[in-house]
């Protein structure tokens, strides 16, 4: 017979929580996709940064669980150190408090263009202005030298930071749509700074990155089904087979955002869809002529079947008839000379 306490105790644990029942702060935490988060348990059970900074409590988990595990960078297998360097392989076990492991992971850290100068297993907590440019630039070296040429890099503003991540390590992947033409009273991210005027001529931009992707993707295609018909070109396929580089030089080109660089690129794109174009025109008009003569030959097969089936027909309707016939009067005198 189960005694009174521990019948009590049974339903103790048994009840759901009150609602009123206080609560970690954890809980207070906006939720995490799951998968990011398992994935990145996973991934980088190891990794000295991500570890310590998921048990970090406010902005420095953050970071990590409902930032950077739903970025390019974490798709890309990029942790911490791949961009602020640092040792992420120590281990807490290997040190005799948890802020030796920091310092000897973060390796005297600097805020501002250590990796210039001091090699890239440096630490750099954080970057701004133009100085974001060159953090980023580490791995984005050609788009780093377009941008620092164009008109958003002598101000400094905005940074890689602003248009790819709304200023946060949840950096997304390239895409036509973080050229925000919305007005300012729409939340527009460019009209923050351009004016009406300006804002034309972003829309314009914007219009042509738009227009060009889609024009590589669609030429792409017709010079797939091109090889499938057998044809071979090899400056066209030079082009055409890696389309993702053209994809690349297309939004390196635009982060420059000189019209006359732009243009040019845009024009040698066009120029290669237009050969395709040609050649698809070509290849198919030759197709259709074959086709038309088969289909000549074909009719030209069937007439003289036809005519022959027209002659068989009139040999065994009229001219057995008439050999019959002319046979009739022959047997006449010979039959009666006989007689």
């Amino acid at each position: 017979m189960i005694s009174l306490p521990a019948l009590i105790l049974t339903l103790f644990l048994a009840s759901p929580p009150s609602e009123h029942a206080p609560h970690s702060a954890l809980a207070d935490k906006p939720p995490v996709a799951p998968s990011a988060v398992q994935a990145a348990a996973d991934l980088y059970a190891n990794n000295a940064c991500v570890q310590c900074h998921r048990h970090l409590a406010g902005r420095s988990a953050e970071i990590v669980d409902l930032e950077w595990a739903n970025s390019v960078h974490f798709e890309n297998n990029v942790a911490c150190d791949g961009c602020h360097g640092g040792d992420a392989s120590l281990r807490l076990e290997h040190f005799p408090s948890e802020e030796a492991l920091k310092q000897a992971s973060h390796q005297a850290r600097n805020p501002e263009f250590l990796l210039l100068y001091g090699g890239e297993e440096r630490f750099v907590s954080r970057a701004r202005g133009r100085s974001i440019s060159y953090f980023c630039g580490r791995c984005h070296s050609e788009i780093m030298e377009k941008h620092l040429g164009s008109p958003h890099g002598n101000f400094g503003d905005p940074s890689c930071l602003f248009c790819h991540g709304q200023g946060s390590h949840a950096i997304k992947p390239p895409d036509v749509n973080i050229i925000d033409t919305r007005p300012r009273s729409e939340a527009g991210r460019c009209s923050l700074c351009h004016q009406a005027s300006t804002m034309k001529t972003v829309a314009k931009i914007k219009d042509i990155l738009k227009n060009t992707a889609q024009l590589i993707d669609s030429s792409a295609e017709e010079f797939h089904s091109l090889e499938e018909m057998g044809y071979r070109n090899l400056a066209l396929a030079e082009a055409h087979h890696h389309t993702e580089e053209t994809h690349s030089r297309l939004r390196r080109v635009f982060h420059s955002f000189n019209m006359r660089e732009i243009n040019g690129l845009t024009r040698a794109i066009e120029s290669v869809a237009e050969r395709t174009d040609h050649a698809l025109a070509l290849v198919d008009s030759l197709h259709a002529a074959r086709a038309n003569q088969t289909l000549v030959g074909l009719g030209a097969a069937a007439l003289l079947l036809l005519l022959a089936a027209v002659l068989v027909y009139y040999k065994h309707a009229f001219c057995e008839d008439y050999d019959r016939n002319s046979a009739i009067p022959e047997e006449g005198p010979t039959a009666a000379a006989e007689q």
